[in-house]
């Protein structure tokens, strides 16, 4: 039985998988936050959409309003890339592989 007096202790992998998640949890915050933004960049690409009345802003005479839908559509793709990116590594690190848990145990051998 053990002693009721000392404190519990975690073992070295234990300790690189609790890390691993704390990480995955940073990560996914992350891909929270890119999703508040996804609606303002989505409404903002509809609305130059219906002023240029094309997606690419060819079919229009103003070429501001051709330049702010290039710039919302590039937006919009780069949320799209950095929340796939996001959900890619929350998933290496949710799996705690051998690079994982040698990227954590590196100084210690």
């Amino acid at each position: 039985m053990p002693d009721p007096n000392t404190s519990p202790s975690i073992t070295r992998e234990q300790a690189i998988l609790i890390a691993s998640r704390v990480i995955v949890v940073y990560l996914l915050f992350w891909v929270i936050d890119d999703l508040t933004l996804l609606p303002r960049v989505l409404f903002s690409v509809a609305h130059y959409m219906r002023k240029t009345g094309s997606v690419l802003g060819t079919n229009t005479s103003l070429p501001e309003t051709s330049n702010l839908l290039h710039y919302y559509i590039q937006e919009l793709l780069g949320i799209v890339l950095r929340m796939t990116l996001w959900l890619m590594a929350a998933g290496w690190f949710y799996r705690c592989g051998p690079r994982i848990r040698d990227f954590f145990a590196a100084g210690t051998e």
